[in-house]
C-alpha cells in the first residue's frame, strides 16, 4: 500500500554530544536491545521506525563521525562498522536507515568553510541525511533522469527517484547531478521544501522498514549554498566508496549473528528429536552439530575479515593515498562476500537445521533470510568476485566507478 510521508518534525534541542568511541558502542547497544524486542511486529506490520530513529539521533549516534575540527568525535571506521553490526542484529531495517547517512556526510567537508560549518554543526544538533541517489528505470546505474536547471541563486530539480532509503526520517534528502563542465556535485534538498513528496511505496519481501521508496522532486529550489563539489572527492580514495562496502559488510554480518543465535536457541529449546537419532536431544545429533559448526565457522569468519577491513580502512585515511584504498577496498570486498554468504547461508539452514514447526509465523524466523536475501543484493558480488580474481590473477586493478 503506497502512503504520503511526512517529514520528520524540526529538532527541538541540541543531540546528546558523544566524547568517546567506547561510549557510543554503549549507547548503541542500549537501544538495540530495545529495538529489538519489537522487531518481529515491526517486520509483519511494516512499521516505520520513526521512533528508533529519533532515539537514535537524540542519543548522539548519527554525528559520530562529524570530523573533530567541527566539533564532532571523529569516529573510526572500525566503530562505525560496529554500530552498523549491532544495529543490525536488533533490526537490520534500522540498521540500513542511517547508512546513506554516514555515506555523505563526508561530503560536506568538501565545501566552503562556511557551508560545512553549517551543515556540520545541523549534524551535531540531531539533523540526518536521507537518500534520492538512485532511479528505478533500466538504464545504467548512475545514469540520472530527472530535470536539473541553474538558475539565480541556486538550482532547480525535476524528477522522481527510488530506493530513497533513509529519506522519510531525514532533514536532508541528498542526489547527484551535474554542473555544465560534467563534474559532478552533490545536492542537499530541504527535506521541507516546497515541491517534495516522499511516497512510502517499498513493497520488498525484506527490509521492510526501510521505507526505500520513491521521492519525487517538483521545481525543487536548492540554493547553492546547499551544493557542494562532489568531484573534489576523487574516485579512487573517495571516503564514501569505502564506507559504504563496509556497513553494507556490517549489515550483513549482523542479520547472520542474529540468524545464528535464533538458530541455536531454537534447537536447544525447542525442537524434538528425529527418530533415528539415537541421543534424547536434537542438539546432541552428530549432524546437527556438524552443520551448526559450518554456519557459525562462516559467521564468525566474516566477523574477522569485517574487522580486518575496517582497521585496513582507517590505515588509508590516514595514509590519504591511492595504493592504502586500493588494498583497503579489496579488503573490504573480501568481508562484503564473507558477511554476505554468511547471512545466506545460516538464514537458509536455520530452518534445514531445525524442521517445518520453524515456519510458523509466530516465530518470523523467516525475516532473517528475507532480509539478506532482499540486502545482499545491493551490489552484485559476482562483480566483486570478478575484481578480486582480475587483480590478484591478471594485475589489473579495479576502475575507478567500481564498488571496490
Amino acid at each position: 500500500m503506497e502512503t504520503l510521508l511526512s517529514q520528520p518534525e524540526a529538532t527541538t534541542a541540541d543531540a546528546h554530544r558523544l566524547e568517546t568511541e567506547a561510549a557510543a558502542i554503549e549507547a548503541v547497544e542500549r537501544l538495540a536491545q530495545k529495538f529489538r524486542s519489537s522487531a518481529i511486529e515491526r517486520d509483519r506490520d511494516r512499521r516505520l521506525p520513526h521512533g528508533e530513529i529519533a532515539e537514535l539521533k537524540q542519543a548522539g549516534i548519527f554525528a559520530i563521525t562529524v570530523p573533530r575540527q567541527y566539533g564532532g568525535l571523529g569516529a573510526s571506521a572500525r566503530t562505525v562498522g560496529e554500530v552498523f553490526r549491532i544495529l543490525s542484529k536488533a533490526d537490520p531495517s534500522i540498521g540500513q536507515i542511517p547508512q546513506n547517512h554516514f555515506c555523505f556526510l563526508p561530503t560536506f567537508s568538501f565545501g566552503t568553510p562556511e557551508q560545512s560549518d553549517f551543515f556540520y554543526r545541523r549534524i551535531l544538533a540531531g539533523d540526518s541525511i536521507g537518500n534520492a541517489h538512485s532511479e528505478n528505470s533500466r538504464k545504467r546505474a548512475g545514469t540520472y533522469e530527472h530535470d536539473l536547471r541553474k538558475v539565480d541563486g541556486g538550482w532547480t530539480v525535476t524528477g522522481k527517484k527510488f530506493y530513497s532509503t533513509g529519506a522519510a526520517f531525514a532533514e536532508w534528502i541528498p542526489f547527484i547531478g551535474y554542473d555544465d563542465q560534467n563534474r559532478q556535485l552533490m545536492f542537499f534538498v530541504n527535506a521541507k521544501a516546497p515541491g517534495v513528496t516522499l511516497v512510502n511505496d517499498w513493497s520488498g519481501m525484506g527490509q521492510r522498514t526501510t521505507a526505500s521508496g520513491t521521492t519525487i522532486f517538483e521545481n525543487v529550489f536548492v540554493p547553492d549554498f546547499h551544493v557542494f563539489p562532489y568531484y573534489l572527492a576523487g574516485e579512487a580514495t573517495r571516503p564514501t566508496r569505502l564506507l559504504a562496502a563496509l556497513i553494507h559488510s556490517a549489515i550483513d554480518l549482523g542479520i547472520a549473528e542474529e540468524a545464528q543465535d535464533d538458530l541455536r536457541s531454537y534447537i536447544l529449546n525447542q525442537n524434538r528429536p528425529w527418530i533415528d537419532n539415537p541421543h534424547e536431544h536434537h542438539a546432541q545429533e552428530p549432524f546437527i552439530i556438524q552443520a551448526f559448526g559450518d554456519v557459525s565457522h562462516g559467521v564468525r569468519t566474516a566477523a574477522r575479515l569485517l574487522r580486518g577491513a575496517a582497521e585496513d580502512i582507517d590505515r588509508a585515511w590516514a595514509d590519504g593515498g591511492e595504493d592504502a584504498a586500493l588494498h583497503a577496498g579489496l579488503a573490504t570486498a573480501d568481508a562484503r562476500i564473507a558477511c554476505a554468504n554468511a547471512a545466506l547461508k545460516v538464514s537458509d539452514q536455520l530452518f534445514a537445521l531445525t524442521g517445518a514447526r520453524s515456519t510458523l509465523a509466530e516465530y518470523d524466523l523467516d525475516r532473517h533470510w528475507r532480509n539478506a536475501r532482499t540486502h545482499t543484493l545491493h551490489d552484485p558480488l559476482r562483480w566483486k568476485l570478478f575484481h578480486l580474481g582480475n587483480y590478484y590473477l591478471n594485475g589489473v586493478e579495479p576502475g575507478p566507478r567500481s564498488l571496490i
